[in-house]
């Protein structure tokens, strides 16, 4: 993930830098550029996944700018930070679909929660081979870790993940069609059904409950019918 800072008031530039490098987020570079020239020739010549333009630049100034990395680079996630708190600023920017609009002085609380936000969307707009944003696969796998827990929750995934349980929500909704309670209350069923295929004939429906998070068993009995159509002992003879 890269970033492009673009000021040119040097000294407003490399603060952005130092703060950038504060914060726990990873890039793999940071660009910088003093005018809009500079900044559009980076952008001509890497890939720009993050960008903070200042509005009034020499040469080019950020809204023509904006409309050039909007041709060149549409995905990139754009966060203007400029002196000017006019209202046709916000609103040609907006046209070129910028992610945020600050206004300097910058407070630092407000600079670290944007970035990580920008750095949140990136990540999840990124797929990998199967389609799924690579954080909607973190937050498979986490549940696949934590499933046997009964008191997992959204707020210990948001713990886990670091993102928030609004955000983790949204994602889910997208990737699955589901809700996270329903997510995790299929992934616990499924691997119900696989224990009870691969496990032995002896094996007690109260140990398959609590070896998928359900310490009532009379309840997990419920929930596998109404997911499956039959109850797990019934799903157990007919896989024999």
């Amino acid at each position: 993930m890269n970033i492009l800072v673009a000021d040119d008031e040097e000294i407003i530039r490399k603060n952005f830098i130092k703060r950038i490098n504060r914060t726990q987020v990873n890039f793999d570079n940071i660009y910088e550029a003093g005018n809009g020239a500079e900044a559009l020739s980076l952008f001509q010549k890497n890939q720009i996944d993050v960008a903070l333009l200042d509005i009034n630049m020499p040469f080019l100034s950020g809204l023509k700018l904006l409309e050039r990395i909007h041709i060149i680079s549409p995905n990139t996630i754009i966060v203007i930070i400029s002196g000017y708190n006019k209202f046709e600023y916000a609103q040609e920017a907006i046209k070129f679909g910028v992610y945020r609009y600050l206004l300097k002085p910058v407070n630092s609380d407000e600079f670290n929660n944007v970035i990580a936000e920008a750095a949140e969307l990136f990540n999840s707009n990124k797929k990998n081979e199967t389609g799924k944003s690579l954080i909607f696969q973190k937050i498979m796998t986490l549940l696949n870790e934590n499933y046997k827990n009964s008191e997992y929750n959204l707020t210990i995934l948001s713990e886990q993940s670091g993102l928030s349980e609004g955000h983790i929500s949204k994602i889910i909704k997208k990737e699955s069609g589901k809700n996270f309670s329903d997510l995790l209350t299929e992934l616990r069923i499924e691997h119900a059904k696989k224990i009870i295929i691969s496990e032995c004939a002896g094996i007690k429906m109260y140990e398959v409950a609590e070896a998928v998070g359900y310490s009532n068993q009379h309840y997990f009995s419920r929930v596998f019918k109404n997911i499956t159509g039959m109850s797990p002992k019934n799903y157990s003879n007919s896989s024999k």
